[in-house]
């Protein structure tokens, strides 16, 4: 068993530190860019967000980051890290982001499957979608999210490599969450945009539109749609409960309810 050193509970505390003054940061200079402050019709929705978001730094985060570093000696032993080493800076940091968005890809896909919806859709249930909406994500969708650095772990991507990737889709999903109706012309034939992913959380669109960097991964695999700005309503038909408290505990009310139902079928079958 790997115990986490002092100097692996520091990195905890120093990364944790960092992000919430990169947050304050980004919060800043977004709103700015964008001016998009949430406005009174979006403070509800926007106080659900930051709730979900600082308990998350706090508890779900480190956790995560706990995780990785205590698989860290098994990851490191990655066989195809030569493969890295070969392909120098530029090549190694090209192939990550394209394989990460991949994974990503596969993997969004799966959180919209029947089994693993009901805790996905609270990142879905924000009616007022803004770049902070990015924020809005319940623990077990975010140890969905955290198995993509795994797997590029597993795949040999040295440190630096992984937190790139991280960086990247952290910070382009917050622009492709902005309240904007932007396309990016014929770079759309490649790139995710604003307008593209506003569709993926359509209350009337489902199934389209998974990936986070690349649009070419939708439209390879026949998930791509985007027609032009969404005008149209956001969110998820169902009640997910009160605030915060009632978005956490949802996934486990769905879940619960699926297994009753299940248990009455058997039953019935008898």
């Amino acid at each position: 068993m790997t115990w986490l050193s002092l100097e692996d509970l520091l990195t905890l505390a120093r990364r944790q530190t960092v992000e919430m003054l990169i947050f304050g940061v980004t919060f800043a200079l977004i709103g700015l860019l964008l001016r998009r402050f949430p406005g009174r019709a979006k403070l509800s929705e926007t106080r659900i967000n930051v709730v979900i978001y600082v308990l998350d730094l706090l508890f779900v985060a480190p956790l995560i980051l706990a995780a990785i570093i205590a698989l860290d000696p098994i990851l490191s032993r990655a066989p195809l890290a030569f493969i890295w080493s070969a392909a120098g800076h530029g090549g190694t940091a090209l192939a990550v982001l394209v394989i990460g968005d991949l994974i990503g890809y596969w993997r969004h896909r799966l959180q919209h499957s029947p089994a693993l919806w009901p805790a996905h859709a609270i990142h879905h249930s924000d009616r007022e979608l803004s770049w902070f909406s990015l924020n809005r994500m319940h623990p077990v969708d975010r140890l969905g999210t955290a198995l993509d650095t795994v797997l590029l772990a597993a795949l040999g991507f040295p440190a630096w490599a992984l937190g790139l990737n991280g960086l990247a889709r952290h910070y382009y999903g917050y622009l492709i969450h902005a309240d904007v109706p932007w396309t990016f012309g014929k770079l759309d034939l490649i790139l995710n945009s604003p307008a593209m992913h506003r569709w993926h959380h359509s209350r009337d669109v489902h199934g389209k539109n998974f990936a986070t960097l690349f649009s070419l991964w939708d439209r390879l695999f026949g998930t791509y749609f985007a027609p032009g700005p969404c005008k149209g309503a956001l969110g998820v038909d169902a009640d997910m409960g009160k605030g915060a408290l009632g978005q956490y505990l949802y996934p486990f009310h769905a879940w619960a309810g699926s297994l009753r139902r299940l248990a009455v079928g058997a039953r019935t079958r008898q």
